[in-house]
């Protein structure tokens, strides 16, 4: 069965970033052209909620078919390919918070499996 959730998770990942850049949680705020020329653009909550999740149930599926050694090095790994993924996800839509929220997930997620690693 570990094979069956690896192939699972990793198709849950990947359409969440296809989605990201087919499209991106960034709607046009009911097609007004600001004087500077500019659109207002507002973000969809649907799809932004969307992709997060299926990056994130994604990651899970492909952490829960690997033998971690521990409880921390399976919470940092999922902490590091979640927060890479929204970081992603919030890059390619321009949203500012949601990739400082992922990098910072990573880098939480990177301390989490390395001190994981030494018991």
């Amino acid at each position: 069965m570990r094979i069956g959730e690896k192939v699972a998770g990793g198709v849950l990942y990947a359409l969440g970033l296809i989605l990201a850049i087919l499209r991106p949680p960034m709607d046009r705020a009911a097609c007004t052209v600001l004087p500077g020329g500019e659109v207002c653009e507002a973000i969809n909550p649907f799809f932004l909620t969307l992709e997060v999740g299926l990056v994130m149930a994604g990651s899970l599926f492909v952490a829960l078919g690997y033998p971690f050694k521990n409880a921390r090095q399976l919470n940092g790994w999922l902490g590091v390919a979640s927060g890479l993924g929204i970081a992603f996800v919030g890059g390619y839509a321009g949203l500012k918070g949601i990739v400082i929220f992922g990098a910072a997930l990573a880098t939480l997620g990177i301390i989490l499996y390395k001190l994981g690693g030494l018991k």
